[in-house]
């Protein structure tokens, strides 16, 4: 038998398919294939066409709280790209349509709201042919509020930036913020420094309108000696600024102030510290307000006339005749009275046709009003919120003067149907409203001309209404008193004097009455109530900082605005416009008071214990503002000229073991303009103004409400001239 045996030996697959040279080239060759392969994969996905968004605001991205921002947004793209670019600020989505060639860049500039809650806003781009949801790019600008620092704008000065942000405040202990002004000449044109608590710059020029008017309504200005020559400002000299060693010259212009140095480097940091210190424009804040401020809230309070059909009982009555008696005679004439199941259903489906033709083309189906806030002076500012609401389905399109900084309302504040718009490039905004829907939109502008013209004397404040629409009621505040006239008709002159304000009701005491004072116009007019629209537009001017005085001239008048169009067609839009000319403490008479600004607290403001109640500040910094010219005695008095407001709540607080018993107040300090420190005072004595007031007149008072039985916050005034203990 023959057998055979036959021997297998596996040989592993690789080692048979990679044996010799050529196999390791194969293997080679289909390694590089693959990498070449995911490498162009990688590649393209990095070559795809993209779309990249840039946004800028404010300087470097820190804005004021209380002004509307102007949001630059520059778009690049590989592709061609037609769409809209969305703004989502709270619950307000803004469109804006956009179109950028491919390899291409655009800028678009849009207005957003004042950011008072900080909070970040969205930008995003949508191509025509995508979903909300589906952006090819997105970015988000996040405002920055200076809240614990004192910001200042370097125009061209890099070196300090190292030096100024290693200095804190002598006065607040606030570090110093630094920030590089970059588009130095379009801002110092128009001014918008509002951000800032100082502005640094050395150019030997004049200084543009825009920063003259910025610097007027209390900016402040720290520029060389040399320089200040060349700004053609017309100031007014407060000698050297005390308590620092260097030759530093203070000068005012009205409510702003210029430092003037030698030169701009070189400083010790010790004298930055005593020369910057907060700003009450950095303390203005809506963190206060219980609820949203709005002028909306006014210009819907306005309410338009209503159609009077005075024909209308009259049809009725001769509908009546013909379906009737008419018809049956005529019937009975042709001897036909059988025809009436015919003729009665003709003319009355006839008249209800008709009614319904003339009264759909009858009635005013778009309500329009506005409410607007008009503040006079140097640094003059107008706001206006425009309202529409439609009684059916339509599209609206409205444009504006190219004056105006026009932003959306944020439906956040309100509730109701409220339509969002989109934006053309050409400025329009079109609206599409459903049945009984409406539309809120803002408007801003600085400069805007004011024809109440107020003139001050020792006597007292005149007003004479310039305009031509008649004045619904005027008067004085000076906190916390309030004088009101009557009516003012276009070209007379009303007033008030300095005596009859120090006599009058307190605010807190007189306010009920002044909101039921009847100053409504006569029967039909476009006002539903009066004094709500004037009490929503006063708290809109104080909470915002539109005015941050407390002494003010006020005029209420009934004016139309006209600067819209709507469907390209010029509206006459009714409403309400409240004329605020701020007052300065030194035109008060022989005898006057200055009110607490705030410009510092401490952090505990703004937060809420467990119980859900707010939390104020143990420790506030106020800045007084007293005359200069004046040497009359000056002293402090917690809740100044309103006794009832404060009551039995004004007594010392209880010193500690330790402390010696005295007549001294421990809870205020009063800031030494020469030791450069906050010494302690005794409230209702007279103030030392060779340590306490600066040649500005401004005093600094710190209060500890730890340690003063009184409420926060903090009301004290300080007094001059003549007053009865």
């Amino acid at each position: 038998m023959l057998s055979a045996t036959v021997s297998l030996d596996f040989v592993p697959m690789r080692s048979l398919f990679f044996q010799g040279r050529p196999a390791c080239s194969a293997f080679a060759l289909v390694t590089l294939g693959i990498a070449l392969l995911t490498g162009g994969l990688v590649g393209a996905q990095e070559e795809r066409p993209e779309v990249r968004l840039v946004v800028e605001g404010g300087i470097d991205g820190w804005v004021d709280p209380q002004w509307p921002v102007n949001v630059t947004v520059r778009i690049e793209t590989d592709v061609l790209l037609v769409g809209e670019l969305q703004v989502v600020q709270g619950r307000e989505l803004a469109r804006l349509e956009v179109e950028v060639p491919a390899d291409g860049v655009r800028t678009y500039e849009v207005v957003v709201a004042p950011p008072e809650d900080q909070g970040a806003i969205l930008l995003r781009v949508i191509p025509d042919d995508a979903d909300d949801d589906e952006p090819v790019a997105s970015a988000f600008f996040r405002p920055r509020i200076a809240d614990e620092e004192i910001l200042v704008g370097l125009v061209g000065l890099p070196r300090l930036e190292q030096v100024l942000g290693e200095v804190r405040s002598a006065v607040s202990g606030d570090p110093i913020t630094p920030i590089g002004v970059e588009d130095a000449s379009d801002r110092l044109e128009r001014g918008e420094f509002h951000q800032l608590s100082y502005l640094v710059l050395d150019q030997p020029r004049p200084l543009p309108a825009g920063t003259v008017s910025w610097l007027k309504g209390g900016g402040r200005l720290v520029t060389t000696s040399a320089a200040l020559e060349t700004m053609e400002l017309d100031v007014t000299s407060w000698g050297r600024f005390p308590g620092v060693d260097t030759q530093i010259g203070w000068y005012g212009v009205e409510e702003g102030e210029v430092l003037a140095l030698d030169s701009l480097t070189g400083l010790d940091t010790q004298v930055w510290a005593k020369l910057l210190r907060p700003s009450h424009r950095a303390a203005l804040s809506t963190r206060f307000a219980e609820e949203p401020v709005s002028l909306t809230r006014a210009a819907l309070s306005v309410e338009t006339q209503t159609p009077e059909y005075l024909w209308v009982p009259i049809v009725v009555v001769v509908y009546a005749v013909l379906v009737g008696p008419v018809n049956l005679w005529v019937l009975r004439r042709r001897r036909r009275l059988e025809w009436a199941w015919f003729t009665i259903p003709v003319l009355g489906l006839v008249g209800v046709v008709a009614f319904w033709i003339v009264g759909a083309g009858g009635v005013n189906q778009t309500f329009w009003s506005h409410g607007t806030v008009q503040v006079a002076g140097p640094s003059a500012q107008t706001r206006s919120a425009v309202v529409a609401a439609t009684s059916r389905a339509r599209t609206l399109e409205l444009s504006f003067n190219s004056e105006w900084d026009v932003f959306p309302e944020d439906p956040d504040r309100l509730s109701g149907d409220s339509a969002q718009p989109t934006i053309s490039e050409a400025g329009v905004y079109e609206y599409q409203l459903s049945s009984l829907g409406w539309l809120s939109v803002n408007a801003f502008r600085r400069g805007e001309p004011n024809h109440m013209e107020v003139a001050l004397s020792e006597q007292g404040v005149a007003m004479t209404n310039a305009s031509s629409s008649p004045v619904i009621v005027w008067g004085v505040h000076a906190y916390p008193k309030v004088v009101m006239g009557g009516g003012l008709e276009p070209g007379l002159t009303g007033f008030v004097g300095w005596d009859e304000l120090l006599a009058s009701e307190s605010w807190w005491t007189f306010g009920d009455a002044f909101w039921e004072n009847n100053v409504t116009r006569e029967a039909g007019s476009s006002i539903r109530s009066g004094p709500e629209v004037i009490r929503g537009l006063e708290t809109m001017a104080q909470r915002s900082g539109m005015v941050d005085v407390p002494f003010y001239a006020f005029a209420v008048v009934e004016e139309p605005i006209n600067y819209v169009e709507v469907d390209r067609r010029r509206q006459v839009i009714p409403g309400l416009k409240l004329v605020l000319v701020p007052i300065s403490a030194e035109r008060m008479g022989r005898k006057g008071w200055a009110f607490a600004r705030t410009v510092w607290l401490d952090e505990a403001a703004g937060d809420f214990d467990f119980e859900g109640n707010r939390v104020f500040a143990e420790q506030w910094i106020l800045s007084y503002r007293l005359p200069i010219e004046h040497s009359a005695p000056t002293r402090l008095v917690l809740g100044g000229l309103d006794p009832q407001f404060w009551g039995p709540q004004r007594r010392p607080p209880v010193p500690a073991d330790d402390e010696e018993r005295s007549g001294e107040l421990r809870g205020w300090e009063a800031w030494d303009w020469s030791a450069s420190e906050f010494v302690g005072v005794d409230i209702d004595q007279e103030i030392d103004r060779l340590r306490f007031v600066a040649p500005s007149g401004e005093v600094l008072m710190k209060v500890s409400t730890a340690r003063v039985d009184m409420p926060a916050p903090v009301a004290a005034v300080m007094m001059w001239g003549d007053w009865p203990s």
